[in-house]
């Protein structure tokens, strides 16, 4: 019965691409028997609760095989329709052309090949840390062990590309290292990409590299076995490793076109289409089902599903009698991803008088975080004695201590963006940092937070060209703009410490992703910075004794520059207000009366800001008015490139002066 549960899960796949005239059908004809195998014999969820905390997570890395996933989904018991599977790939549908969270039964956003891969590590790290944290231990040396309260596995569908992305190998080196022994990798091995077979670029021995960076791995010779594939997830599931099961499988298997890359993508031609579904034993129309075998998908899923959530619930209710009303809270803050928490009404003390390198300022608020979010976590690629992002006291974490709040990801930026995603889809607020420069290493997991809303906040040093010496390379001039060009994407860059005050708040209170940008630059606490006022993306922060002549934005450390430009025009008795605007998405949310109070109808608007001017052309006349960098600098000292780029503040003032 289970062979022929395997052909109706075949035959409703091409169904679904045939009637949307497009997809992926070769994953979805070889990794049947994979999905059949893992769904039935293995995932522990409850389609009626499909957000059970305690449930399996399944990633679908090879997202283009989303045929194949919403047919095992609705065969599995899941809120799916006939008509959303008739829908697939259509606007507003339930079953969009790769999977999304929000859909019945998908844990993730699949993006590029390989993200998915490399979030999943950050999934599988949140189930270790919720086990370290919440899980009661035998008190005695021979006491049987309690039920767990957090007891997931984590796998993950991956194919060919999702392999030869570097991503991947970053985030294996990385799971492999902190030991996710609960993470299992279900490599569908057809050996063949879009563009022919995989001996053209990929030849490597995958497993051996995996067991170098720590894996157990495992070799499933026929991948339309479900035995083998069963006997592998057993394996796996004892290992003391995250592990990695090679399925040797035929892509498009049963198309003329097996074992090629002419299967690879879109629909099938009526003959092959026709034949196919004979060879599957399909009878009538499509997406009619044989009620025997596809109820038999069903009744597997959804019978030892129903067991394993009742048994949680009895367990929860025990551990409930033991956990006091603050335990009980935090756990159920982080399921539900709950905040209550206002940095504004923490006394913190500011001195005026001292001038204090922004991620130093930065520093001192994130370490104030942790008193009122627990699951306030994260880390740096490596760079955490330059960014600052370290909080203090609160251990690194290892596999050895899953309790620690300081990550170590290595040189691995790709990786960090994309684990982070996974832990915040574990109900985690983490962080991730590196300089502005190497930001672009991030931008498909950026990329991916803004399309999940996932509470992930980046924090990038050293974010103009006033770094300096370490020269162009180092020197960020386009990624503002870049990150700013991102929807969905809040990107704060504060001019001192009450601003970062501010943005943190923002923060903690959006629950949306978010990039902290900070200059290397010393700056003392602006007289008039105001935290409250970050919430409304610009406002005024230095005003003229008279008429306002001209409006200066600034953001960053480029504020203090823009005052100290106000007080010389001052003394030539041109008066200038000087709006920070901390977060250009912010402001443009603002109704159309408060941006008028800002810049008044016919004053002329300056920008100054050490980076791109695409995206600031919208506030000024022309081009003249921005004293942005549109040039790679050079590798000198930051006034010798404040002069090159001509955005030093003599030149400004003299081009200030020339324009009014």
């Amino acid at each position: 019965m289970d062979n022929r549960s395997v052909d109706i899960l075949r035959g409703l796949t091409i169904d679904i691409v045939q009637n949307a005239h497009g997809g992926h059908l070769g994953i979805g004809l070889d990794a049947a028997p994979i999905m059949f195998t893992l769904f039935t014999k293995h995932l522990k969820v409850n389609p009626s609760m499909p957000d059970w905390v305690n449930r399996d997570r399944f990633v679908m890395s090879a997202g283009h095989g989303s045929a194949l996933l919403y047919a095992t989904l609705f065969l599995s018991g899941y809120q799916f329709t006939i008509e959303d599977l008739k829908n697939y790939r259509r606007l507003n549908s339930k079953t969009p052309g790769h999977p999304e969270l929000g859909t019945f039964g998908v844990d993730i956003t699949t993006g590029a090949l390989g993200l998915g891969f490399a979030s999943a590590v950050g999934i599988a790290l949140s189930e270790k840390i919720y086990e370290e944290k919440y899980n009661k231990k035998a008190k005695k040396l021979f006491e049987k062990k309690p039920f767990p309260l957090v007891d997931y596995y984590t796998y993950v569908l991956v194919s060919d590309g999702d392999l030869m992305e570097g991503v991947s190998y970053e985030a294996a080196s990385f799971a492999g290292n902190y030991n996710l022994e609960k993470l299992i990798v279900l490599y569908d091995s057809n050996k063949v990409s879009m563009d022919g077979t995989t001996d053209i670029t990929f030849k490597e021995d995958v497993l051996l590299r995996f067991s170098s960076m720590g894996w157990d791995t495992f070799n499933v010779k026929n991948g339309n076995s479900i035995k083998e594939i069963d006997s592998a997830i057993k394996k796996a599931k004892k290992s003391s490793k995250p592990s990695i099961i090679k399925i040797n499988t035929t892509i498009g298997f049963g198309s003329k076109y097996q074992g090629t890359n002419k299967i690879h993508n879109g629909e099938l031609e009526k003959e092959d289409y026709e034949q196919l579904r004979q060879k599957l034993k399909l009878d009538g129309l499509p997406f009619t089902l044989i009620k025997e075998p596809a109820e038999n998908i069903r009744n597997q899923v959804v019978t030892r599903g129903i067991k394993e959530y009742d048994a949680w619930e009895k367990v929860y209710a025990d551990y409930k009698t033991t956990m006091n009303q603050e335990q009980i809270s935090e756990f159920e803050n982080i399921v539900f991803n709950k905040v209550n928490f206002d940095l504004t009404t923490l006394n913190i003390n500011i001195d005026y008088d001292k001038k204090e390198l922004l991620r130093d300022s930065n520093n001192k608020i994130m370490n104030l975080i942790p008193m009122g979010l627990s699951n306030f976590i994260g880390g740096s690629a490596d760079t955490v004695t330059s960014t600052k992002t370290y909080l203090n006291d609160r251990n690194i974490l290892s596999s050895k201590d899953y309790l620690g709040k300081n990550i170590c990801f290595g040189v691995r930026e790709n990786a960090m963006g994309a684990i982070l995603n996974g832990l915040a889809l574990s109900g985690f607020r983490p962080f991730g940092s590196t300089f502005l420069a190497f930001s672009d290493y991030l931008k498909p997991s950026i990329r991916m937070s803004a399309l999940m809303n996932l509470p992930v906040t980046y924090i990038f040093t050293h974010d103009s060209i006033t770094v300096g010496a370490d020269g162009p390379t180092h020197q960020p001039v386009e990624q503002l703009a870049s990150l700013r060009s991102i929807p969905n994407l809040n990107v704060y860059r504060p001019c001192d410490i009450k601003e970062i005050i501010g943005a943190w708040n923002c923060i903690i209170k959006d629950g949306k992703p978010a990039v902290i940008s900070l200059a290397r630059t010393e700056v003392k606490p602006q007289k008039d910075s105001n935290v409250n006022m970050v919430s409304k993306g610009a406002y005024i922060i230095s005003e003229p004794d008279d008429s306002v002549d001209a409006v200066i934005i600034a953001t960053g450390a480029e504020v203090q520059v823009a005052v100290s430009i106000k007080e010389k025009l001052k003394a030539e008795n041109i008066n200038v207000r000087i709006v920070s605007m901390p977060c250009m998405e912010k402001y443009d949310e603002q109704p159309e009366s408060y941006k008028q109070e800002l810049f008044p109808v016919g004053t002329k608007i300056f920008v100054i800001e050490y980076g791109s001017s695409f995206g600031w052309e919208k506030f000024v006349s022309s081009s003249d008015y921005l004293f942005t960098v549109d040039k790679f600098g050079k590798s000198a000292s930051k006034d010798e490139n404040l002069s090159y780029l001509e955005v030093n503040l003599d030149n400004i003032i003299v081009r200030i002066k020339n324009l009014l």
